[in-house]
């Protein structure tokens, strides 16, 4: 066996298209030393039985731009590596037969023009037209999409493989990777079965396997396999050239494959395979049949497709793709390991991502960031609870399926849950709290008060009034609480964050910076006592936050303390709820008040303009039970995470997640408002180092419920993208967050793409742009 060199700045483990793209790009942007290693040959694992489709649209806007570079860059590295790559450009047919589905697909068109792609409408007839194969007469309707192509997967690999060795990446195969070495929280080198390699980064993307090999220097990553099967026929005329097709309600996909189709499925409970009981050398090689698990869409498919009927059957691939939580992929930093990167867990989309993501993984490495805001993908958006094998081994067996489905505000996963509630969640079931999981918490999304008339759009528009009119009463159980001890704590907190909106108060929102002054984290500080102070944020952000603390390197003597499951949170929001406090109890001393032996941390926000109750958790249900109690005086109302929604986006504050990411500057999360145009005016638009603002917006959408993802235009112009969007029933006009790219836009009139039409948006002045203006 030959031996690789003993040291490299960066190794990449695993050499499907997702290694060689990361190797292919850490070499372009000038890394020469760079070592990828593949325990069997390239693209042995799960690439060689990919399909290779690629989908040139997407609703996600990340998403849209990853594939959008993969089908850019892939017709290129075919002619700087000289490798046939099998890239065909013959477009795809999405049809359905379900009436929701199909008012979705009618707005697609006008989305698409704006993001700069053809979409075209399909009615049955044309469909059949566009695909011979199928027996169009149960459809309503489909979307044609030219733009979608096809490739080799392992010609792929091969392909950046030779262009990544000819600028100096050493490529080695079958050199099987047993364990990462770690000291002092950094990555130091791997251990391999052909010996040592020290190295400053460490990229994992072997895939299915990633997750089991952090298991040597204790990561670990919220990916599982799944079995994925697809049916390929024998030859039987089919058109070389025929389209794509995709059907979520069929839940099907296929294409031509010599002469024959290939027909795959996405599965409801589909199958769970551990790495570890996959045979030692398996690579190259694929699981036993399992027709019982493919009947159900087989029997759709015969009725879609007439020719099957009557067409043999090469073979029923089933071969082990890594799923993650969410459905989405693990990019960027490993949680808990400085220099381990994830590129991983790809969700049966290698292929179209894999490309785009080798590039960010990249440019993080070497530039500090990725050229893209990535934050939807970041393996930090998991809670460690998601990465524990019970829970990501139940989940992902949903993930498939549930993608395939048009779903309501309040519906998700049906595995995997219940780990997590918050003290009072019994209280808030019995008041009809519909859940939906985050981080494994449940949260209360809308409450359900039995009334028929009313719909989920109702109850919350009832809701966030009482947040206008009287008291909002929401539980925050679930945020991420880590307590801050030690001489000093509350100083060292005051120098590490950046105040927003609303300057220095009690229960001060922050953001917490990383190395080149990015937006981490958006917290908020209590101050208990001089030597401690509370940081709390939404548990989305919980191991965003624990990895802030660690690399924000606080003092010896200050420690940090998860105080999450010790303290219940409550918020309360209204022009009523100082006059509920009081007949709560008297306050004993500045921020403590007492109701009956119940001691509670009481602390004002003045940006989100509510009050905040910190107490013990075994004191919950009973404070609770108290407020409810007394707040029927007050019109108190208990709301839900869209009520909260709904009044954030009133007041124009942005949200973690949304409008504000690592993407983002703190500076530019301060940026002021976008002044207000006519239609016909133009105006002097403020240029600063800052390339994006948050922007609040009102418009006369008439679609009701929440939004985002809407596409922000000036003149046909993409300039932006409104991030959060809200109507409730009774509302004159539609609220809206959005996010301005200040270099594109001209200044003047700015409109919206949403439900399939163009929609005026007027600038609007919000609480958060006074409390900017105040802050000075």
């Amino acid at each position: 066996m030959q031996h690789p060199p003993s040291s490299a700045r960066v190794v990449v483990i695993g050499g499907g298209i997702g290694g060689v793209s990361a190797a292919y790009h850490l070499a372009m942007l000038g890394v020469r030393d760079v070592q990828l290693l593949e325990r069997a040959e390239l693209g042995s694992g799960t690439t060689w039985h990919s399909t290779g489709n690629m989908e040139t649209y997407r609703a996600d806007p990340l998403i849209f731009e990853m594939v959008r570079y993969a089908a850019e860059i892939y017709p290129r590295i075919a002619v700087d590596s000289g490798q046939d790559i099998g890239w065909r450009v013959v477009g795809r047919v999405m049809y359905t037969d379900c009436a929701e589905r199909w008012e979705v697909m009618r707005t697609l068109p006008v989305l698409g023009r704006a993001r700069g792609i053809d979409v075209e409408l399909l009615s049955p007839e044309l469909i059949a037209k566009r695909l011979p194969i199928i027996d169009s007469k149960e459809l309503l309707g489909g979307i044609w999409v030219p733009s979608d192509a096809r490739v080799n997967p392992s010609d792929a690999v091969r392909a950046f493989a030779r262009l990544a060795r000819s600028h100096g990446v050493l490529i080695r195969e079958r050199c099987r990777v047993l364990g990462v070495t770690v000291k002092e929280g950094s990555v130091r080198g791997i251990v391999t079965d052909a010996g040592d390699i020290a190295c400053e980064a460490v990229i994992v993307a072997a895939g299915l396997w990633s997750a089991e090999l952090l298991k040597s220097c204790g990561a670990r990553l919220p990916l599982h396999a799944l079995e994925h099967q697809y049916l390929i026929t024998k030859p039987f005329g089919v058109d070389r050239n025929m389209p794509l097709f995709l059907s979520f309600d069929d839940q099907l996909y296929g294409r031509e494959e010599v002469g024959g189709i290939i027909v795959g499925s996405l599965d409801d409970e589909a199958i769970a395979i551990p790495a570890a009981a996959l045979p030692a050398d398996f690579c190259s090689s694929l699981l036993n049949e399992r027709w019982a698990q493919f009947e159900p869409y087989m029997a759709t498919a015969l009725r879609r497709f007439p020719a099957l009927r009557t067409t043999g059957v090469k073979m029923l691939l089933n071969g082990p793709e890594s799923f993650t939580p969410d459905g989405q992929m693990l990019l960027g930093p490993i949680p808990g390991t400085s220099g381990l990167y994830a590129a991983c867990g790809f969700n049966s989309n290698g292929m179209a991502l894999a490309p785009a993501a080798g590039r960010y993984i990249a440019e993080w490495i070497v530039e500090g960031a990725p050229g893209a805001d990535v934050a939807a993908l970041d393996v930090r958006r998991f809670s460690a609870v998601q990465s524990s094998e019970a829970y990501i081994r139940e989940r992902v067996t949903e993930v498939p399926g549930y993608q395939c489905r048009i779903r309501s505000p309040d519906e998700d996963y049906r595995t995997a849950r219940g780990l997590r509630r918050s003290p009072v969640h019994e209280e808030l079931a019995a008041a009809g709290a519909r859940f939906a999981s985050v981080s494994a918490w449940e949260r209360a999304v809308w409450f359900d008060r039995g009334s028929r008339k009313f719909s989920w759009l109702n109850a919350v528009q009832e809701e966030a009034a009482a947040a206008i009119e009287g008291v909002m009463l929401v539980d925050r159980s679930a945020d991420v609480k880590p307590l801050l001890v030690g001489p000093g704590a509350c100083d060292w907190v005051a120098s590490a964050a950046v105040p927003l909106a609303g300057g220095a108060s009690d229960a001060m929102s922050v953001a917490l910076p990383g190395a080149y002054g990015q937006a981490e984290v958006l917290a908020r500080v209590f101050a208990l006592r001089h030597d401690r102070c509370m940081l709390t944020a939404g548990p989305e952000q919980e191991t965003r936050l624990a990895e802030w603390l660690r690399r924000a390197q606080s003092p010896a003597h200050v420690r940090a303390v998860d105080q999450t499951a010790a303290y219940a949170c409550l918020e309360l929001t209204g022009p009523r709820r100082d006059s509920l406090m009081r007949a709560l109890g008297a306050a004993a001393e500045p921020g403590v008040r007492w109701a009956g032996a119940c001691r509670i941390d009481e602390r004002q926000d003045p940006v989100n303009d509510s009050t905040v109750l910190l107490v013990s958790s075994e004191f919950a249900v009973y404070l609770w039970r108290r407020l409810t109690a007394l707040g029927a005086d007050f019109g108190l109302k208990i709301g839900g995470h869209l009520a909260e929604e709904a009044v954030r986006i009133g007041r124009g504050i942005p949200a973690f997640g949304r409008e504000v990411s690592p993407a983002m500057l703190v500076d530019e999360i301060r940026a002021s408002e976008v002044p207000d145009v006519r239609t016909d005016a133009r105006i002097e638009v403020p240029r600063t180092h800052h390339e994006r603002v948050v922007a609040a917006f009102s418009s006369p959408m008439t679609v009701p419920g929440f939004g985002a993802h809407d596409v922000i235009l000036e003149a046909g112009r993409a300039v932006g993208e409104l991030t959060s969007r809200v109507l409730l029933p009774g509302w004159p006009t539609a609220w809206a967050l959005g996010v301005l790219d200040r270099a594109r836009w001209q200044g003047t009139q700015l409109t919206a793409v949403a439900d399939g039409r163009l929609w005026p948006l007027d600038p609007r002045s919000t609480r958060w742009q006074a409390a900017l203006r105040n802050q000075g």
